[in-house]
């Protein structure tokens, strides 16, 4: 009971966090006013987390590693799944499908990838939104969104990377696929989690319409790439 208990109050403790860090910014929130927005002693912040950065590092490895674990669950059962049955091939500079139910395969695991990613995002969107804000303003935190390049290495330290090219050795991230996945598709997303709220309001939209109509047009975009059996991964 009293593990349970404490478990709860350390959830109240980073949750009270994420809402002040959210609306009153990083900066502006004093760790008494998480203590008394949780409803526990500043004694038992210090227990759980060793200062107010501390607690918010711990949102942000938090996000990552649930960002990582859910990409992970697309590359093995998608991606390298696809290879070892010999649908797909990646080549120096492409991935090239065996045929068109191949791609039509790769497109249906890569859209439900989105839905999930989409979820994801919306539900950590205060997180999502105080990560942009003190990456604007140059914060303590102002290289967080940057940390998500550190899955777009070759290096094998890089989960990511390691997983695909043990299943096939053609794999490696060119310079313009990394600038592609992160200015086209990390930091679009990131910007629809920060702003959704405000979003939603502005267009009259409900959650479920505001999600739907992101993940259409994902989906578009997503189509638009594919070349007869091939998706370009460099320029030639």
């Amino acid at each position: 009971m009293e593990k349970n208990s404490g478990s709860e109050a350390r959830e109240r403790i980073i949750s009270s966090a994420i809402e002040l860090f959210s609306q009153k910014g990083y900066d502006a929130t004093r760790v008494n006013d998480i203590a008394a927005a949780a409803n526990v002693n500043k004694a038992l912040i210090y227990y759980y987390f060793k200062n107010k950065q501390d607690i918010l590092d711990f949102m942000v490895k938090s996000l990552l590693d649930n960002a990582v674990s859910i990409a992970m669950d697309y590359i093995n059962t998608s991606i390298v799944d696809m290879i070892n049955k010999g649908y797909l091939d990646i080549l120096p500079d492409r991935l090239h499908f065996v045929d068109d139910e191949a791609i039509g395969h790769f497109l249906q695991n890569t859209y439900e990838f989105y839905e999930r990613v989409i979820d994801f995002v919306i539900e950590k969107r205060d997180i999502i939104r105080i990560l942009m804000l003190e990456s604007l303003k140059k914060g303590k935190h102002q290289n967080s969104l940057f940390t998500f390049l550190e899955f777009m290495v070759n290096d094998d330290k890089n989960p990511i990377f390691r997983t695909i090219s043990n299943a096939d050795q053609d794999f490696t991230y060119s310079d313009e696929m990394i600038l592609f996945r992160f200015f086209f598709t990390i930091i679009p997303i990131v910007s629809f989690a920060a702003y959704f709220d405000d979003y939603r309001a502005a267009a009259s939209l409900s959650d479920e319409e505001l999600r739907d109509t992101f993940l259409r047009v994902s989906k578009i975009i997503t189509s638009s790439m594919i070349s007869g059996r091939d998706i370009l991964l460099r320029s030639k």
